[in-house]
């Protein structure tokens, strides 16, 4: 049985890949700073291999408790998922981004780049790092940050590439597009689109949805991520994304009309966030070529998905905020 660990284990990302990975018979340690998400937002619970799974709460800024936890596991994988990964919250708490992104990623790479049972290292980065851009961009497009969050995620990706220019570290660097799916957290556009129309409520619309993003179903996500895990060249990073593109605005017309409601009934535009991307669009060329990945979930069938999963779960859902609150 190959043993993996997974950093951010709780996040949506990050429990979608347990489950995946529990059903290729993976022996699986997970790894996040809260409690395990209720059923309603993690697939692996239900999980026919779950005793495959074992659970550790430990904050990634805890490095002592977490080496402590991987020595004695001895991963030939790691996938770290764990980031703060808020975008507009970042302005606000700029000290906690940077002392998780950076001084905790950091702290662990340099403990992990000498580890002789570790064979690859996957930093789960994002988009974010390249700032807006009019056309579809390959991976190795200059860095641009323009918020926080951002300048974090690209400082721990420098470095990572750096230690494996200089130590041959075994990492590899993913960057996915926008990522939705079922059991997704309520904050996130298309869940908190759903919850606020059966719910009869107003949406707030930053800059009236104008920006534009490429969408991609958590199931495409997990397949690409299996194929850089088995032949993923290290040293290498790899887009993971659409060739397809749509503005917030058409993207909240399309599941209102899936709903059958009027999306004048639904939206107030607000100003949008400061130092907002207007668009990012990345170039998965690579990875379809020298990988033979490609997506599959179309966005009409993935939404459909994710209706029927809030609709089903509603009573549960329903009560619950659909605001971010940080967490340090």
């Amino acid at each position: 049985m190959k043993k993996i660990a997974i950093l951010g284990s709780n996040s949506f990302s990050g429990s979608s890949f347990v489950n995946y990975l529990l059903n290729k018979n993976y022996k699986v340690l997970g790894i996040s700073r809260s409690k395990q998400p209720k059923f309603f937002f993690s697939r692996y619970h239900l999980n026919k291999n779950i005793k495959n799974f074992n659970f550790k709460q430990i904050n990634l800024n805890n490095l002592k408790k977490i080496i402590s936890v991987l020595d004695d596991f001895k991963p030939e994988f790691i996938i770290n998922y764990s980031a703060q990964s808020m975008v507009n919250e970042s302005w606000d708490y700029p000290l906690d981004w940077y002392a998780t992104n950076v001084m905790g990623t950091i702290s662990l790479v340099e403990y992990l780049k000498n580890k002789k049972y570790l064979k690859k290292y996957i930093h789960f980065s994002t988009p974010e790092v390249y700032g807006s851009t009019k056309k579809y961009i390959k991976e190795g497009y200059t860095f641009n940050p323009s918020t926080p969050y951002a300048i974090s995620r690209a400082t721990s990706d420098f470095h990572i590439n750096l230690l494996n220019k200089e130590f041959n570290f075994s990492s590899i660097i993913t960057r996915a597009s926008n990522v939705y799916g079922e059991y997704q957290s309520l904050y996130r556009i298309i869940p908190i689109t759903i919850i606020k129309i059966l719910k009869n409520e107003k949406l707030h619309l930053h800059g009236g949805g104008k920006s534009e993003r490429s969408f991609i179903h958590i199931d495409d996500v997990n397949s690409a991520l299996i194929k850089i895990l088995d032949k993923g060249t290290i040293g290498d990073t790899y887009h993971i994304a659409t060739k397809n593109k749509i503005s917030i605005y058409n993207l909240v017309k399309k599941i209102s009309s899936m709903m059958n409601y009027d999306i004048e009934d639904l939206i107030v535009n607000s100003k949008d966030r400061l130092g907002k991307d207007k668009n990012y669009f990345l170039n998965s060329d690579k990875i379809r070529d020298q990988l033979k990945w490609k997506d599959n979930i179309k966005l009409d069938k993935g939404l459909k998905e994710v209706i029927n999963w809030a609709c089903v779960n509603f009573s549960y859902l329903k009560n619950l905020k659909t605001r971010y609150e940080h967490k340090k």
